[in-house]
């Protein structure tokens, strides 16, 4: 049987891609395997080799790639690895075991450019970033900044963060609040006032008032420039407890 041929049992596929019998399951249930994959419909029957393998590299993302293991082999192997698969697959006993594979450099080349590692390459030189390394990058990218949002999400429903206007409102209320206080504790100072210096309830009262007055009016002025100045966002650092 050709190469583009082979076929070998579900278990024995996933013994050659480095996972578990479960990751194959998932992938045939994600629809990172497809029908024509396998011998028969419905998912069944043998897997058709060099189709999943395709497959599985082309639509596992980079979030299931960290998650099961990034030695999974995503690329058909040399004709002497392949001689072992299609032994292991016929079903004889002397035939040599599967080797299990080394991770594949499409999915080593990616992570180690993110983290600023130069990978392996003939004569020592660099490895040129190709086209698939880019979009595995985005895709890390993306689920990092998913990863952040849910973070951020996690912290406001446990009281970490809050709305910067639901804060400014919040100390809007107190604020009002207190000079409500104040103000209506005026009468109480004017007559205590007015029976410490024998004078007039009504003319202390009326002093009072006018004192209070401009406080507020010039404590009002510093804390508009104040608010002019200040940043509407604020960056900070968040460490959920699990």
């Amino acid at each position: 049987m050709e190469a583009e041929l082979q076929q070998m049992s579900q278990a024995e596929f996933a013994r050659a891609m480095g996972v578990s019998r479960a990751a194959v399951s998932q992938w045939k249930s994600k629809d990172i395997l497809r029908g024509d994959a396998f011998t028969k419909p419905g998912k069944s029957g043998k897997v058709i080799y060099q189709v999943a393998v395709e497959q599985v590299r082309r639509n596992r993302d980079i979030g299931q790639s960290l998650g099961n293991g990034i030695a999974t082999r995503t690329t058909a192997g040399t004709p002497a690895q392949e001689a072992t698969v299609a032994g292991a697959g016929s079903g004889g006993g002397d035939q040599p075991a599967l080797a299990l594979p080394q991770a594949s450099t499409a999915d080593v080349a990616p992570l180690q450019e993110a983290a600023s590692i130069p990978g392996p390459a003939a004569g020592g030189a660099p490895k040129a970033i190709t086209v698939e390394d880019q979009l595995k990058l985005a895709k890390l990218e993306e689920q990092l900044r998913r990863n952040r949002m849910q973070s951020a999400e996690e912290a406001l429903r446990q009281g970490m963060l809050m709305s910067a206007d639901d804060a400014r409102e919040q100390m809007t209320r107190v604020a009002g609040m207190m000079m409500q206080i104040f103000e209506g504790a005026l009468t109480d100072f004017a007559a205590v006032l007015a029976s410490q210096f024998d004078i007039p309830q009504r003319d202390a009262l009326h002093l009072l008032k006018n004192e209070f007055r401009n406080v507020r009016k010039t404590a009002t002025m510093k804390q508009r420039a104040l608010a002019s100045e200040t940043p509407k966002e604020v960056t900070t650092n968040l460490e959920l407890k699990s």
